[in-house]
């Protein structure tokens, strides 16, 4: 049995995917701070929004609604009819992190995984490392994270749903960290100062299950998104 396909819904990206995103299972979109793992991710909801989909941003920045909106309404893709409509924005503050993982968890639930969401996107997901109690108000220890997150996602497969999260992860760092070992997909973010220019990478580290493009992949940053 094939696995199921469903587009990024960013042009020549698909391409590279042999297909775009297998659905339901998880993607990390990883690097540095300002290598464009949220443009490439709202750019992902909003194209998949206008195409019928009912879609999710959560951020765990405690940013403001109103704040993550402004940061988008630069783009051409951002269509603020979406938003009442196809796109649901959330943001879970930092008292309910600070609450532990079931406050967290109750949170999902509740806002996203009692829906009938096709894709979510939850950015950063590193800030889940601050986690600091359970919900029996025991100390969470660090071990404790990948049970925490792998069941999370298991909560997500069972709804149908594509996640996307990204991570602040620098390409040079991918291989040791312990986030891409977590999810199906991984594509890393990178810019590189090539002849005093500065230029922007895409690559797909792993896709499970399946083939895709390797190499480096050269993309810009325009008011229309992420150009391959």
């Amino acid at each position: 049995m094939e696995n199921e396909r469903t587009p990024s819904y960013i042009k020549k990206l698909d391409e590279l995917l042999h297909g775009g995103y297998i659905k339901p299972s998880s993607v990390l979109i990883a690097g540095s701070c300002g290598t464009g793992k949220t443009n490439i991710c709202m750019q992902s909801l909003f194209n998949a929004a206008e195409q019928g989909e009912k879609c999710a941003y959560v951020s765990l920045h405690s940013e403001s609604e109103d704040k993550i909106i402004q940061a988008l309404s630069s783009f051409s893709f951002y269509d603020e009819d979406l938003i009442t409509d196809k796109m649901k924005i959330c943001s879970i503050s930092s008292d309910v992190i600070a609450k532990g993982d079931f406050a967290i968890f109750e949170y999902l639930n509740e806002k996203i995984l009692k829906h009938e969401i096709s894709r979510v996107v939850i950015d950063t997901i590193n800030i889940l490392e601050e986690i600091e109690s359970t919900f029996d108000e025991r100390p969470f220890h660090k071990y404790e994270l990948r049970s925490f997150v792998l069941n999370l996602f298991h909560e997500f497969n069972e709804k149908n749903m594509l996640l996307i999260a990204t991570a602040e992860i620098p390409a040079s760092s991918i291989n040791s960290s312990v986030w891409p070992y977590m999810f199906d997909t991984v594509i890393s973010l990178d810019t590189v100062s090539e002849e005093e220019k500065a230029q922007r990478y895409l690559e797909i580290i792993k896709e499970r299950g399946s083939d895709f493009s390797m190499g480096k992949h050269k993309f810009s940053i325009t008011e229309n998104g992420i150009i391959l």
